[in-house]
């Protein structure tokens, strides 16, 4: 892999887990403080699930790489949706 190969590859997932964070993230203070922190929690744990697992699906594309970056978003993402919403209780 050559140099601007290797750099798209990280950088593509940035960018996709910037997209992510920016059409999960609340728009709005809406008034419902939990589920504010909830979707906020979610947002970044997608960015970063996202960040850090996407460059091997990218490099190497198929069903297992795709699942290695799936399943631990899917699992990050409701502990940290979970974690935002009680977060969002108590403050």
């Amino acid at each position: 892999m050559g140099l601007i190969e290797g750099f798209f590859s990280y950088a593509v997932p940035v960018g996709f887990g910037y997209l992510f964070f920016r059409l999960i993230k609340p728009k709005t203070d809406s008034g419902n403080i939990p589920l504010h922190y909830a979707q906020l929690f979610f947002a970044w744990s997608l960015f970063i699930t996202t960040s850090v697992k996407m460059p091997q699906f990218l490099i190497t594309p198929d069903k297992a790489h795709l699942f290695m970056w799936l399943s631990p978003s899917l699992v990050f993402g409701l502990i940290a949706f979970i974690a935002g919403f009680v977060y969002g209780k108590f403050k």
